[in-house]
């Protein structure tokens, strides 16, 4: 069809040369000629590369496509990572925060790639462990090694509306907070539904390092507890993105290194082609085991506290004051200066620039550290 209008639109065009050849009248009079009849020379030439296919036309409709998806799914849309991938049946639903073993005694683990959310804090001994966050509560994988609660990972939490996780808790602080607060939560303590033992795993690794967490029964062992399911009224991202990759003004940054204590520190090496920062712990390769693929970031946060300090000297459990501070955000090899609060145990966290303004991230995944000031190198 195209060619056959292209053809005629040749062939209307070489007929009204000829035509205007066939006059007696100069150049001016066939320039005026046309004019009068409302098509010029250059009109004709118009017309007939209108009729060839424009360049700038798939890239308009490929645009076009992408708006239309975003409005269509807007529902779909993940408040962790600016993507439009929550699938139709987690739509509107609650996250998961789920607490994973870091020593190096239970590497590598597995589930933990397809975070959307990862928080790294030190824990007791100078050791760190993680909090995984997923905003699709129908498609959490599988994740090994589990672990016990730290009150701080559940404050946290609280700031993504998230049902937390974890196996165990002590008894000290944990326990007594989630009473007090309310805190919805599953441990694995109590509960076989969606908590086990990997029983592959038992072979090489003690068996504190092989619970593992049944992603697929997530949702339906929530519902079972009774806990609201639903994202509660009025909730709204604790982030905010970019609508296309942007480069943010600021330092430059294609390797990051946070130093936890004395032998943990996590190092991030900014990969240009991907446009993430890859994990390294403790000098190697950050693996998820069960996906075959080292730990990546499109946006690193860094978040500072005064003092990281043993609150209790019976489990010599740590804490550190939740009220905010400073921090960079690190993103398309860039380093930006950041300050941050929690407003309250159950209240947002909430990060901004240093005119007060909320901070910008790019779309992707997030990775979110704790730790005390001068922590962070960077290069």
């Amino acid at each position: 069809m195209m060619k056959k209008a292209f053809r005629k639109t040749i062939c209307a065009a070489a007929a009204l040369i000829m035509a205007i050849g066939c006059t007696s009248c100069g150049k001016k009079n066939i320039e005026q000629s046309d004019v009068s009849s409302g098509t010029t020379t250059a009109a004709v030439t118009n017309a007939t590369e209108a009729a060839a296919p424009a360049e700038e036309e798939p890239a308009q409709t490929e645009a076009a496509k992408k708006k239309a998806k975003k409005t269509v799914k807007k529902e779909n849309y993940n408040q962790l990572t600016g993507l439009y991938d929550v699938a139709d049946s987690a739509k509107g639903k609650r996250p998961c925060a789920v607490m994973v073993n870091n020593i190096e005694a239970s590497l590598p683990q597995y589930g933990i790639y397809d975070a959307d959310i990862l928080f790294e804090i030190v824990a007791e001994g100078g050791i760190t462990r993680l909090m995984a966050i997923y905003a699709d509560e129908s498609d959490i994988p599988n994740v090994c090694s589990i672990r016990s609660a730290r009150y701080y990972y559940m404050l946290f939490a609280q700031s993504f509306d998230a049902v937390y996780l974890h196996w165990g808790s002590d008894p000290k602080v944990c326990r007594p907070m989630f009473t007090e607060l309310d805190i919805d939560h599953i441990d694995g303590m109590s509960d076989t539904v969606i908590f086990d033992r990997d029983y592959d795993r038992m072979n090489y690794y003690d068996m504190e390092h092989t619970g593992y967490l049944n992603g697929s029964a997530v949702m339906g062992d929530i519902e079972s507890y009774g806990y609201r399911t639903e994202i509660k009224d009025g909730y709204e991202s604790i982030f905010s993105f970019y609508d296309e990759f942007t480069k943010p003004a600021g330092d430059e940054c294609t390797k990051a290194v946070i130093t936890f204590s004395d032998w943990y520190y996590s190092q991030f090496d900014y990969d240009k082609k991907s446009k993430t920062y890859k994990k390294l712990h403790n000098g190697s390769k950050h693996m998820d085991i069960g996906k075959d693929k080292q730990l990546e970031f499109t946006n690193l946060l860094f978040l500072d506290v005064p003092e990281i300090k043993e609150i209790n000297e019976d489990s010599h459990i740590v804490g550190f004051d939740m009220d905010g501070g400073s921090g960079y955000l690190i993103t398309a090899g860039k380093k930006k200066s950041i300050n941050w609060r929690k407003d309250g145990d159950f209240g947002k966290l909430i990060i901004t620039d240093d005119n007060g303004s909320p901070v910008e991230m790019n779309v992707g995944k997030t990775y979110i550290a704790v730790a005390e000031a001068n922590a962070l190198s960077t290069s």
